[in-house]
């Protein structure tokens, strides 16, 4: 059997099984006389069986099960999908009356056309299921915000649980979609494998749920932070607000990963005041305060964050920003001693660095690499943006342009945006600096970088 085979069979079930199952189904007055649903039934069990299961597609269906000709295009007809639909409800009326003593039952998850199999001993009810998912969901959205490496990989599991259980509640793939783009946004997977689990995750919930403003939150997330493509991210995030009106989310994640990176910092300021006046969006406050700081308003940033000031009680995100503007103002000292306190976050070590590097404590910064090779080292990521900033901050600019260049390849989230950090600030003037920015931000409009460069 075939990987993707064993995960839709458990191992106690015997093909044999599973075929007296089909026949018994088969047999009903349910499926007396439905001559489509019987060959949808045998064709789809027999592929699964035979290890295909993963060449269920629409196409193929409606090609061998259907017999339409090679011209089929299953955009523009929808039969498959309908006669799927059919099949599942079907099922479900058979399991409900005369199959209801059956030794096994097969199901067709919502939006797949492979079935599953279970013994009926094992399988739990739906209200069951529907309550583990839906406190397995609560569980991860409260361990989620603190956002921190930890916790995030707690929540992703929480979330992987909750679609095990129901894999048709969209709210559980938005949930986990929610939390790759968190970790590859913040530095803590590498961001090729991770954004692609994005994209799956909210592709997911859109089958589910067509009107869903969150999938397209997501889908905007990955078109701007990993792909750069500026107007499909700018479509995605205007019909999350027009799906969710009254949200502060998708006004966010439009200022967050749209207006910010291509320096329209006014329009970015302005979207996240609405956001405030709308239902609460996690991460809100987090994203108004990079706006301030790339806009280099280190003096509000400072306001901001003074009243948690203690960095043992600060949460991490604040406590780097605070760090970066006190920098930024002249007070290196203290930021080295709010960011001493980094907990192993890549951001803030990184940022330790810098500081450190231009404030001559060379060793310290060196200190500052050996602790992000370390994560290497021991499995986890550490972003090449990440060693570019502490090699900027001992003034080694080739050897920071080399690390860019090497995040470029790795499509990393924060190279949106490099031309408005002010720790890469001492790069701005070298033309291999430029290329790199007019590789991101001009992939589809010269006017970004203008306006980027324009607003540092």
């Amino acid at each position: 059997m075939s990987r993707y085979e064993n995960a839709v069979i458990p191992e106690e079930l015997t093909p044999e099984a599973i075929q007296n199952e089909v026949e018994r189904i088969l047999a009903s007055e349910k499926f007396a006389r439905s001559k489509r649903l019987r060959s949808l039934l045998r064709f789809t069990v027999a592929q699964t069986l035979q290890g295909n299961a993963d060449m269920l597609k629409e196409y193929v269906i409606g090609t061998e099960v259907l017999k339409k000709p090679d011209s089929y295009d299953p955009r523009s007809d929808s039969l498959v999908r309908v006669l799927a639909s059919r099949l599942r409800v079907k099922l479900k009326e058979y399991y409900s009356d005369g199959g209801s003593e059956d030794p096994l039952v097969i199901e067709f998850p919502k939006g797949k056309y492979v079935p599953k199999f279970q013994r009926r001993e094992q399988l739990q009810t739906e209200v069951e299921k529907k309550l583990r998912a839906r406190n397995a969901y609560s569980q991860g959205r409260f361990v989620s915000t603190r956002f921190n490496e930890p916790s995030l990989a707690e929540a992703a599991a929480r979330f992987e649980e909750a679609i095990e259980a129901d894999p048709d509640w969209p709210q559980a793939h938005i949930g986990l979609a929610y939390i790759y783009a968190f970790q590859a946004i913040l530095g803590y997977r590498r961001p090729r494998e991770t954004w692609p689990l994005v994209r799956a995750q909210a592709d997911a919930a859109l089958q589910l749920d067509e009107m869903s403003a969150d999938a397209h939150i997501l889908l905007g997330l990955a078109c701007a932070l990993f792909e750069w493509r500026w107007r499909d991210a700018e479509s995605h995030f205007l019909k999350a607000i027009e799906r969710d009106t009254y949200s502060g989310a998708g006004r966010l994640w439009r200022a967050f990963a749209g207006l910010i990176p291509t320096g329209k910092l006014t329009a970015a300021g302005e979207e996240l005041v609405k956001a405030h006046e709308l239902a609460p969006a996690a991460f809100l406050d987090e994203a108004h305060l990079l706006t301030l700081y790339l806009s280099e308003q280190h003096e509000s940033v400072l306001r901001m964050t003074e009243q948690a000031s203690d960095s043992a009680s600060m949460p991490a995100w604040r406590q780097w920003l605070r760090g970066c503007a006190l920098a930024a103002v002249g007070q290196p000292q203290q930021a080295i001693a709010v960011l001493s306190e980094h907990h192993g976050d890549p951001r803030m070590i990184a940022t330790l660095g810098f500081i450190c590097g231009q404030a001559g404590e060379h060793d310290k910064a060196h200190d500052a690499i050996a602790l992000l090779k370390d994560r290497r080292d021991r499995g986890r990521w550490s972003s090449h943006y990440d060693f570019a900033v502490i090699q900027t901050g001992l003034g080694n600019r080739n050897e920071a342009l080399a690390l860019l260049q090497e995040a470029l390849r790795e499509r990393e989230p924060w190279l949106v945006f490099l031309t408005l950090d002010p720790r890469l600030s001492s790069l701005r003037t070298m033309p291999k600096f430029t290329g790199l920015a007019r590789r991101i931000l001009l992939t589809e409009s010269e006017s970004a970088y203008t306006h980027g460069v324009a607003a540092v």
